[in-house]
């Protein structure tokens, strides 16, 4: 760990990046509306989910020794700052797209954007594109995550 900060001042500076993300722009690009209730709730625990395991990816860049030690107690903070079945939730996806990203890395984001894509009814083209264009924020939102780690 770099003396120059603790895993809690780390842990600390990713709670204020994520509170500060606004997901929209994300929801919008897939053509969700404000009156799609479920639809946008579902999708923005998706995006947040996405959004700490691109933080998860620039943590193993930036504190290979610690960065799994830190992710561990920000699963471990969140979890108990409000034990509710939507924190639950978030939890969980927040693993699974850890882990689904640590697959290939910083290099590639076509498998998550394939999943976040499976959510709709596209065809082959639609999906194509939708997916060229999910893996396309995902890179600019993992190059900004990276960029503020401290």
């Amino acid at each position: 760990m770099n003396p120059a900060y603790t895993p809690n001042e780390v842990v600390e500076n990713f709670q204020a990046l994520i509170r500060s993300w606004d997901f929209s722009a994300q929801v919008k690009q897939l053509g969700i509306g404000p009156l799609q209730i479920m639809r946008r709730k579902q999708m923005l625990l998706e995006f947040r989910g996405l959004f700490v395991g691109l933080w998860r990816l620039a943590l193993a860049r930036s504190f290979p020794d610690d960065g799994e030690e830190i992710f561990e107690l920000w699963l471990a903070t969140c979890s108990q700052e409000r034990a509710s079945k939507n924190t639950r939730l978030f939890v969980e996806r927040a693993r699974q797209y850890a882990e689904m990203l640590t697959l290939r890395g910083n290099t590639d984001f076509s498998e998550a954007s394939r999943h976040v894509a499976s959510f709709f009814p596209l065809s082959e083209e639609e999906r194509k594109r939708a997916v060229l264009k999910i893996s396309l924020d995902l890179r600019r939102i993992y190059n900004f995550i990276f960029e503020r780690m401290i």
